[in-house]
């Protein structure tokens, strides 16, 4: 996946509350479902995204008191930024302590 697609993903206002909620603590999705107020079948949508083009990773995984396995996730994600300069579109993204880039003319 180029670094445009994996920017349209973090555009996504659920996606990057995710990335957000997930940055300074590990959280699980009911958790994360409760806070950014969306269905669990939504959330685990953008989990499964998020975590395909490597933003997001599994931290722990528990088993409930009902026995139910419980994973809890974290952003790798460190920076994304879009850049326009001398007509050229640039994304910069640094995922996992590792920097990708490209450009596109406008």
């Amino acid at each position: 996946m180029d670094v445009f697609d994996m920017f349209k993903i973090v555009l996504d206002e659920h996606s990057s509350r995710i990335l957000d909620l997930t940055n300074s603590r590990s959280m699980n999705a009911a958790e994360i479902s409760d806070l950014i107020g969306i269905p669990m079948a939504a959330c685990y949508r953008r989990i499964r995204s998020l975590k395909r083009v490597g933003m997001l990773r599994e931290d722990t995984k528990t088993v409930s008191p009902g026995g139910k396995s419980v994973v809890t996730y974290r952003s790798v994600l460190d920076r994304a930024e879009v850049v326009l300069h001398d007509g050229r579109l640039k994304v910069f993204m640094d995922v996992d302590g590792e920097t990708s880039s490209d450009q596109m003319l406008l």
